[in-house]
């Protein structure tokens, strides 16, 4: 926060096919972290757009922590069991819940010469959530261009930003092969 940025989140992308190590004296790593960073306390995120298929959909019972948790209380306090019930009752089960912070992605090859392109799966729910539609999505660690290339098939505008001249010519090339949308003309 010393430089202004506020740590909203700490995200784990899961790999369930990570690169094989031949290390002995570790477990091989299957994962890495992404962060949801803000400038400010209040910014924008549209949870509804990444929200995910509710797990639990029978009547809620005696034992039901978890889903007591996720769903309820409505308005505080500890009756969210009553809440639930009552919602079933009515109608209003929820269907969906809130994105968790693990996210299982497999990671994928890429033909050209970048080590390291993220998977269009992971960038997806990052540019739904923090960017409206027409917005602006902004990568200062462009690579081979996996945000632009996202951001267009989903009607947002980027700027991406990349020090190795060989990376911006294979992003401009993934990027234009995306066709454009028509409903997303400025």
């Amino acid at each position: 926060r010393a430089d202004g940025w506020y740590l909203r989140s700490d995200i784990i992308w899961h790999k369930p096919n990570c690169m094989p190590e031949s290390c002995k004296d570790r477990p091989t790593k299957s994962h890495e972290y992404m962060f949801l960073l803000s400038k400010s306390k209040k910014y924008y995120y549209d949870a509804e757009a990444i929200s995910e298929d509710a797990i639990n959909t029978k009547m809620p019972g005696k034992n039901m922590r978890d889903t007591r948790e996720t769903y309820g209380p409505q308005n505080g306090g500890n009756s969210g069991l009553r809440d639930l019930k009552q919602r079933y009752k009515s109608g209003d089960w929820p269907t969906k819940r809130n994105k968790r912070t693990v996210w299982t992605v497999p990671s994928h090859p890429f033909k050209e010469a970048h080590f390291a392109t993220f998977p269009e799966k992971l960038i997806e729910p990052c540019i739904l959530a923090g960017c409206p539609e027409g917005g602006i999505c902004l990568d200062p660690f462009f690579g081979a261009g996996t945000t632009g290339l996202v951001a267009k098939k989903l009607g947002r505008h980027f700027i991406g930003i990349e020090l190795n001249e060989a990376y911006i010519g294979m992003a401009q090339k993934r990027i234009a092969a995306v066709p454009n949308r028509l409903d997303n003309w400025m």
